[in-house]
């Protein structure tokens, strides 16, 4: 499958994700990995500034939302993935590559759309069953947010979201989130509703 145009833009969100190779697990540890993704987003934003408002880390993969001011988003990414991919790959002694394939991208520009994509990044250790609570989950910058924790990179808080815990921890069913997941693979996010036949 051809890889799709970028669209740069500094208006709307894109919600980014990456797997690890092969979709192993990282070979350390969870707490190190985020100190990484963390020295990460350091380097990227000194070369790019960009707004992050949202980072899950999982243990095969990240979900990020992310607006660029300079229309660069290829640019950030490119900065991050690679100081990511290259400490990641120094700490735990690999020699091959640590992601399996490029970034995946989707520019969310509906507002009701952004609600529901927002809640199904926080959600994913929610359906992992790795916590019953987002903002417990120590890999998220919910966590951070919602414990009033100081972020340790440069983060764009979405107040009125972040400080609905409400809304985020409200499970969306599994029809709900594989329509969002189905979306996510559009260049422009659009909820692919069922089709009854």
């Amino acid at each position: 499958m051809p890889r799709k145009n970028l669209i740069r833009t500094s208006e709307y969100f894109y919600h980014i994700t990456t797997r690890s190779n092969h979709k192993e697990w990282f070979d350390i540890p969870l707490d190190y990995v985020w100190i990484i993704a963390i020295k990460s987003f350091k380097k990227a934003q000194k070369n790019n500034p960009a707004k992050i408002s949202q980072f899950v880390l999982m243990a095969n993969h990240y979900h990020l939302l992310i607006r660029t001011p300079n229309n660069d988003i290829d640019q950030f990414m490119y900065h991050f993935n690679k100081t990511f991919s290259d400490l990641l790959r120094i700490a735990s002694n690999k020699e091959n590559r640590m992601f399996g394939s490029n970034y995946k991208w989707s520019l969310i520009k509906n507002h009701r759309y952004f609600h529901n994509v927002f809640r199904y990044i926080y959600q994913n250790p929610l359906r992992a069953g790795i916590t019953e609570q987002c903002e417990n989950y120590p890999y998220s910058t919910l966590h951070y947010t919602s414990n009033n924790i100081e972020t340790p990179f440069d983060f764009t808080k979405l107040d009125q979201l972040e400080s609905n815990l409400s809304f985020i921890n409200e499970k969306l069913d599994f029809e709900k989130s594989n329509q969002i997941k189905k979306g996510l693979r559009k260049s422009i996010f659009k909820e692919v509703k069922k089709r009854n036949y």
